[in-house]
């Protein structure tokens, strides 16, 4: 069933995002809320500005927990809150898309539903594939037959999806995401420099200064409490410390990614070529009118490489590449 209003929800560890059905309206809100008791005192970013500072009788949390709704009443709380700033109709005539992790139980899927139930009428809340809403939303061919992967890396898990006539072929869950960085940059401040930090801390360490290849050597003063004396204290935190600290993270990621990839049964035997060409106005180049990258596949005489070539085929005239003058693939005249 076609709805007018629709709106897409995306519901994040720490954040709550919302977009309407033409796309011209997006929200994104802290996936927080702080109570007193059964009070509610703070929804959103203004209980994400209490988190941390909050005293012992005020709670202040995130409804869910490794992708998953951990504190349902909780997450209604948000969910209406949000949707109420979001929409300027009423809530009886909307439909909602939801966009859920790949590999939920049918408890936790059920636990979607009644909250957004809750919250809208019956029949009207629609599950999405995490994996399928990433794709269309930066605009990937969902329905091609070739083979797409998307990774989301989250604030409490990572969301790898390989993609293919419209359904997600492969997909996993893996429980680290942005809050794990988080951890592992706080723990190493705490180890080398002798001074604890909060995770709100850790994350403008990590968004202003983690790099994985080559960055900038910055700099940032943080203030925090010694370990020691248990004295405020405050020292610089370089960009080269806060990139190593997140490093084991980052690979675990990586070899999971790899791990998928080596399902393709695809055994490279040959090295990727890849170089970079100006823009010229010679009308026979092949970087006429644009700046170009060359990219170059090879196997060896007499190894099968149709599928290996097709995969690639796809990948690279997703973003318009063009072939070479006089190197093999299936473009036809309508797309040269």
């Amino acid at each position: 069933m076609l709805f007018t209003n629709m709106v897409g929800v995306d519901l994040g560890t720490d954040t709550l995002k919302l977009r309407d059905r033409s796309g011209e309206k997006f929200m994104e809100i802290r996936n927080m809320i702080a109570m007193r008791g059964s009070k509610v005192l703070a929804i959103g970013d203004e209980a994400y500005e209490m988190y941390e500072k909050n005293p012992v009788d005020v709670r202040v949390i995130r409804p869910m927990v490794n992708g998953v709704i951990a504190y349902s009443t909780d997450m209604e709380l948000v969910l209406t809150d949000a949707l109420k700033k979001f929409t300027t109709f009423s809530q009886k005539s909307a439909g909602i898309c939801l966009a859920v992790p790949s590999q939920v139980t049918p408890v936790e899927q059920r636990a979607f539903f009644n909250v957004m139930n809750s919250t809208l009428s019956p029949g009207r809340v629609h599950l999405v594939d995490k994996g399928i809403a990433d794709a269309v939303s930066i605009g990937l061919p969902v329905l091609s037959p070739s083979g797409h992967m998307i990774v989301n890396i989250g604030a409490d898990t990572t969301e790898i999806s390989v993609l293919s006539d419209g359904k997600v072929i492969i997909g996993r869950t893996m429980k680290e995401g942005g809050l794990k960085l988080d951890e592992d940059i706080a723990t190493m401040v705490r180890r080398k420099f002798n001074i604890s930090i909060g995770m709100k801390t850790a994350a403008q360490l990590k968004n202003n200064l983690a790099f994985m290849i080559n960055g900038p050597r910055l700099e940032q003063k943080v203030f925090g409490i010694h370990t020691l004396s248990g004295l405020p204290k405050s020292d610089m935190i370089p960009a080269l410390a806060v990139s190593v600290s997140v490093l084991g993270t980052i690979d675990r990621i990586v070899d999971e990614i790899r791990s998928i990839v080596d399902r393709g049964d695809h055994r490279v035997s040959f090295p990727v070529e890849v170089r970079f060409a100006p823009a010229d106005d010679v009308w026979t180049s092949t970087a006429y009118g644009r700046e170009t990258a060359y990219v170059a596949v090879h196997m060896y005489k007499g190894t099968p490489h149709e599928s290996y070539f097709a995969d690639l085929e796809a990948v690279l005239t997703s973003v318009g590449g063009r072939p070479h003058w006089g190197k093999l693939h299936t473009r036809d005249r309508s797309y040269l």
